[in-house]
């Protein structure tokens, strides 16, 4: 008899609270049918894993809290890449829907995903944004793929004006892969506007990788914008404290935007990139094991 998915998603989070390493050793043998090796790491995938774990979570968390990566980018001299909020609410009950803009964005503080794109007020069921705000704030992200550092951020609501570009122009995330505060691989799509992204990981030179699994063509839809150097430099200097890091920043209207830190892209379970890719990112990577090895920062348990 098969567990309802429910129910599989509530034992997984009770394993989690009481270790997440069982919990990332289940998720890992699940997704690549091989066994996590955290004594001895060596691809990428596993490296991150490692990462996730072991690497001063409390210390990432800080920035992993999206209202206070707002506050460490301000103390930069960065203000001027944040999108501008409108406001920042403890409860969903604090929102005043009928006095926001007519287009805005909901973001939640405490993990990934968490964001409600409104395009035109008059078209959205403010019951039922509340209804998904509330899921999204009772929910504690931390347990859904044994990430640490997700757990015990305080949960907030940020609303921030919708940012769009002009007519013509189109909007271009990058994710800057960084190692040793040294931006190595910049993730895009290819084409947006496909039912599935097509990702491609290129050099900071703009040079395809042939990284992913999947080829696509590196062509004018991607063209190198000519602020790669710019973003470059902002990866750099954002990612000086930490062994890996993605920065994702984003590009409208020739201005660049920055939207968040990541530790554990796809929770550390990329299926997308071929094993020589994940044996060589793994050597870009050099682990303090052995010499400094954080306990794991366990989940909430409300």
């Amino acid at each position: 008899m098969k567990l309802p998915i429910q129910a599989k998603r509530y034992a997984f989070s009770q394993i989690v609270k009481l270790s997440p390493i069982v919990g990332s050793k289940l998720l890992f043998w699940k997704t690549f049918k091989y066994r996590l090796n955290l004594e001895n790491p060596q691809t990428f995938t596993e490296k991150l894993m490692w990462l996730k774990l072991f690497d001063d979570v409390e210390f990432k968390r800080r920035f992993t809290d999206k209202v206070k990566a707002r506050e460490y980018m301000i103390t930069l001299g960065y203000s001027h890449l944040l999108v501008p909020t409108i406001g920042i609410f403890d409860e969903v009950d604090d929102i005043i829907f009928e006095q926001l803009p007519r287009k805005f964005v909901l973001k939640c503080s405490h993990g990934a995903g968490f964001t409600i794109v409104c395009e035109n007020k008059r078209e959205m069921d403010y019951s039922q944004t509340k209804l998904q705000l509330a899921e999204m704030m009772a929910m504690d992200y931390s347990l859904k793929h044994a990430e640490p550092h997700y757990a015990m951020i305080q949960p907030r609501i940020i609303i921030e004006h919708f940012i769009e570009p002009s007519t013509n122009n189109v909007s271009n995330e990058y994710k800057i892969h960084c190692f040793h505060g040294e931006p190595k691989l910049i993730e895009v799509n290819a084409d947006c506007s496909m039912p599935k992204q097509q990702k491609l990981m290129l050099t900071y030179d703009w040079q395809n990788t042939d990284y992913m699994k999947e080829k696509f063509s590196h062509d004018e839809t991607i063209a190198k914008p000519e602020q790669l150097e710019e973003l470059l430099a902002i990866a750099k200097k954002l990612s000086k404290p930490f062994m890996y890091v993605r920065v994702d920043l984003e590009i409208v209207d020739e201005k660049i935007y920055f939207n968040n830190f990541t530790f554990s892209p796809d929770a550390c379970l990329n299926v997308d990139i071929h094993e020589e890719a994940n044996q060589k990112l793994g050597q870009w990577l050099e682990l303090n094991i052995g010499k400094t090895k954080q306990p794991v920062s366990y989940a909430r348990s409300k």
